[in-house]
């Protein structure tokens, strides 16, 4: 079982989350009516489980798990009442999740998904009702998960795996189950985004303070404003309101000027890392508020350009001379935050280890090291920065390995996070177990009769 569970990595140990198979809101099929019978499919203390519910996880999750080994359907039914489980586990140690805390992912995922789909009016046709009447019927979910969410974090940061459990694992493989890993790269990256040059900035400061005149003074409209030419797209969409936030979500400079402005009042003009920006205040609720903003960047020219790839190249430089280490360089003047962390190197998205399967990088990455060996740099390269704007890169290709059997030498972190993993989920069970002899759980006799489901037959 242990050498099936790594064979089968794409699924990362059955499903790979031990509890949470589905996220709610995590992709937009599952806010389209399911035409399902309703039907009580299981109780857990005070809470139920719906066939509706069952259904639409289904549905959501079975064209990813196609080589998923058992009965997809039971399992997701697991997950669901191990999940109810928590739940009552969250109510008893009266677990409290603030309504300006769901209010928060709420409107956060629903920013998201109005990104993906184009503007609200296309999200509401797709729900089919608006987006208020669809967050209030939301809320209760939205709640319960993030109560789960909680238990399980408390239940699971406890959990530590040892170098010595780590080998015990890794010795009960049977050698002919080893897992092959493909070619993988140790790979850094030094990310620059050129700075605009003070002509570029003075013009961007001067065209948004003309907004903000002609805002105070009536003849144009903050939310058609930022419609139109705010260079935040994702709130743009929404005329610039961000959805409610507390101290600590936002960069310092525009966090402090939100939260002194009163409502309906129009801020001064701020500038951040991102640009300039123009807010409103719309709502405040305790220690949370909404509120719209405009933002404007300054535009990069071809010289300002330059001037961020000679530097790229003359850090490059002072690395290769011992000046300063990789390692230092990022954290000095890397700007992707995905990597800085990890001094510029790139982590294998399943387990979190630095050797990463060439696989699983993009494309244009993968273009790019075959050019090169170990210890080698890449030239400067021009990408696109997350938000849209221009950007070099440089790659430090440290290691490669080829394809090989799974050995505790070269492939320790992996291991390691498995064998994590296999502990996290057999603690899951034995609480699962003990706490489940304290706690009501009937399942309909017909939905009883697969594998899956006979941890819980003892509660019938």
């Amino acid at each position: 079982m242990i050498s099936e569970m790594i064979i089968k990595r794409e699924n990362l140990f059955r499903l790979f989350s031990i509890v949470l198979l589905i996220i709610v809101f995590n992709k937009l099929s599952n806010a389209q009516p399911r035409q399902v019978l309703e039907e009580v499919v299981a109780v857990v203390g005070e809470n139920i489980i719906l066939k509706s519910e069952w259904e639409a996880e289904y549905l959501q999750v079975k064209d990813q798990y196609t080589n998923f080994k058992g009965d997809l359907r039971c399992e997701i039914l697991n997950q669901l009442v191990l999940q109810k489980l928590m739940l009552c586990k969250a109510e008893l140690d009266s677990i409290v999740i603030s309504d300006e805390q769901v209010d928060f992912e709420m409107d956060r995922k629903i920013r998201y998904f109005v990104s993906q789909i184009g503007d609200e009016q296309r999200l509401e046709a797709y729900l089919g009702k608006s987006i208020l009447q669809y967050k209030e019927e939301m809320k209760v979910r939205i709640k319960q998960q993030m109560q789960t969410q909680e238990v399980q974090k408390k239940l699971m940061d406890a959990v530590k795996v040892t170098p010595t459990e780590v080998k015990y694992y890794f010795d009960d493989i049977p050698k002919d189950s080893l897992p092959l890993f493909g070619a993988e790269v140790e790979l850094g990256q030094i990310v620059m985004i050129p700075k605009p040059n003070q002509l570029a900035k003075d013009y961007a400061y001067s065209t948004l303070k003309k907004y903000r005149d002609d805002i105070i003074s009536g003849k144009r409209d903050f939310e058609l404003t930022a419609k139109s030419f705010s260079d935040d797209k994702g709130s743009a969409l929404n005329g610039g309101e961000l959805g409610f936030f507390k101290r600590g979500d936002m960069v310092p400079s525009f966090e402090a000027m939100a939260f002194r402005l009163k409502p309906d009042s129009i801020s001064p003009i701020v500038e951040s890392p991102f640009g300039f920006h123009i807010l409103k205040l719309i709502d405040r609720k305790g220690e949370r508020i909404n509120v719209r903003h405009i933002l404007l960047k300054a535009t990069v020219v071809t010289r300002d350009l330059s001037e961020a790839e000679k530097l790229l190249k003359s850090v490059v430089i002072k690395i290769k001379s011992d000046s300063m280490t990789f390692c230092q360089a990022v954290a000095k003047y890397s700007e992707d935050e995905n990597t800085k962390s990890n001094c510029g190197f790139f982590t294998d998205p399943n387990v979190g280890a630095n050797k990463v399967e060439i696989e699983l990088l993009d494309p244009d990455v993968v273009l790019q090291i075959q050019k090169m060996k170990a210890g080698d740099f890449s030239v400067p390269t021009p990408i696109q920065a997350p938000d849209g704007s221009s950007a070099f890169r440089v790659l430090y290709l440290k290691s490669e390995s080829k394809p090989h059997r799974a050995n505790m030498k070269d492939d320790y972190q992996k291991i390691q996070a498995f064998a994590l993993e296999q502990k996290k989920q057999k603690s899951m069970e034995e609480w699962a177990k003990k706490f489940s002899k304290n706690v009501y759980i009937h399942i309909e006799p017909i939905y009883i009769n697969c594998e899956e489901m006979k941890r819980w037959i003892k509660n019938n």
